[in-house]
């Protein structure tokens, strides 16, 4: 009997797998969704503001999460409606429109844009941004108003971590994230 060799090409199994992402697998959300979650934030003067959940409810899959100040005071954004597809603003006295604003939608592609009351929205890449709160992976969201831009940043499970304003070509820190306080579950 003759023996013939066999000869396999291009066949390479690999020893071992390749490490799965931190977030594979997982739906982000850009907010956080406990009760005391708190927020403290600087403007470009020094000024400080301090915002915490109040309360959260379950409405079908999602979650509206209320805001007040921490001293007490309503916020002028009081309600952020909560899911894995993004964030949205319902009908309040500074949205007119009968249905939530979209501020924040997940699953886009970079570069895509949807429109808003407030202008143009665009969804661009995640990137580090450093405030005084420490660096953070966040998506950038681009408004663009007619003569006005305003750019925000979302980190995964805290919100906004910073807000920039250009006008007539300069560029102004609106607010920054100077601490950031997970609730208690």
């Amino acid at each position: 009997m003759r023996h013939v060799p066999l000869i396999v090409l291009g066949l390479a199994l690999p020893t071992t797998a390749a490490p799965v992402p931190k977030d594979a697998g997982k739906n982000l959300i850009y907010f956080p969704t406990v009760v005391g979650a708190k927020w403290v934030y600087e403007d470009e003067r020094g000024g400080e503001e301090a915002v915490e959940v109040s309360a959260v409810e379950k409405d079908g899959d999602e979650l509206v999460v209320s805001r007040k100040g921490v001293d007490g005071t309503s916020t002028r954004y009081t309600q952020m409606i909560v899911s894995t597809k993004g964030l949205r603003q319902p009908k309040d006295a500074f949205n007119d429109k009968p249905e939530p604003v979209w501020v924040l939608k997940c699953g886009l592609r970079a570069g895509e844009s949807w429109e808003t009351p407030s202008g143009k929205r665009t969804l661009h890449e995640a990137e580090e941004v450093k405030v005084p709160a420490g660096t953070f992976k966040a998506l950038r969201v681009v408004v663009e108003s007619g003569t006005e831009t305003l750019t925000s940043w979302y980190a995964p499970g805290v919100g906004e971590v910073k807000r920039t304003q250009k006008r007539c070509g300069t560029v102004t820190v609106i607010r920054s994230l100077k601490s950031f306080t997970p609730g208690k579950k």
